[in-house]
């Protein structure tokens, strides 16, 4: 049996109240009557997520916002002197205790929480004091893989990002091309992983082969205005990131591309939209 985590288990015993439910090795959990489909029946089997509930162990159907390793945004329903009683999804709150708050969490809040298990207590727990851009080993990452991002916070040389709920990676400040906003969610890519471990994400793909997507949202910008934009290969790089929240040097790529298949005019202060040729009736 595995706390904190998402597992099939057989259902070894219903009753009234509901069902237990057993691992390979025999150890048991409760699934209350309220989580139990009618015709579950005694030998088949349930995807369940396991929890502590006092000195019991119970399953639920439900979702957690995050399982043990992994981080997610939680809202706070009590807060406590002891600590503090989080909503993660599921109909038990997850605990915070006070020495584990980075600072005093506020009912009603949100926080990003990561959830592991107390070595002392062996209690499944939550903390919002965690390390910024830690040492990995063997992550399952490749360059230019596309990403899911919850943003942390902006500090010195960029924005913190959680990467797919488990690893902690950095935006560099030169790589945000439009506002972001902590806690919010974003779409990255991969962009380097360092020797010392630590992970460098893109909020834009790089390369040629991704320039379709700049030039898509170029040709939408110029039917929005009538055919014309106001930028050129002279634009400033902040210009551009005003009105694209893109890089020059794929806004240069992109209207090269445009321009050889003739589907746009580079002017010098702004591009102008071609009309596509009619084909004769």
């Amino acid at each position: 049996m595995n706390p904190g985590t998402t597992q099939l288990l057989k259902i070894a015993e219903k009753n009234y109240s509901g069902l237990f439910l057993e691992d390979e090795n025999g150890e048991r959990c409760f699934l209350p009557k309220v989580f139990a489909s009618e015709d579950a029946e005694v030998g088949g089997e349930m995807e369940v997520f396991v929890y502590q509930d006092d000195d019991r162990l119970k399953a639920t159907t439900e979702k957690p916002y995050a399982e043990i390793g992994e981080y997610a945004v939680m809202t706070c329903v009590e807060s406590l002197p002891s600590g503090a009683f989080m909503d993660w999804g599921i109909i038990k709150d997850l605990f915070v205790p006070y020495k584990q708050q980075k600072a005093k969490i506020v009912e009603g809040r949100k926080y990003i929480v990561y959830v592991y298990v107390d070595e002392t207590l062996g209690l499944i727990t939550g903390t919002t004091r965690f390390k910024r851009n830690p040492h990995y080993e063997d992550l399952p990452f490749a360059k230019g893989e596309k990403v899911r991002l919850l943003l942390m916070g902006e500090g010195e040389l960029g924005w913190n990002v959680i990467i797919n709920q488990k690893y902690i990676g950095l935006i560099y400040a030169s790589d945000v091309y439009k506002k972001l906003f902590p806690l919010s969610e974003e779409i990255g890519f991969i962009k380097t992983i360092r020797e010392d471990g630590k992970i460098d994400v893109s909020l834009q793909p790089e390369g040629y082969e991704n320039i379709d997507e700049f030039q898509k949202i170029i040709l939408d910008r110029l039917q929005q205005n009538y055919g014309l934009l106001y930028l050129s290969d002279k634009s400033t790089p902040e210009e551009i990131k005003e009105e694209l929240q893109m890089s020059k040097k794929n806004f240069k790529k992109a209207i090269g591309g445009l321009y050889r298949d003739k589907k746009i005019e580079i002017l010098e202060d702004k591009i102008r939209l071609l009309e596509e040729e009619k084909d004769p009736q």
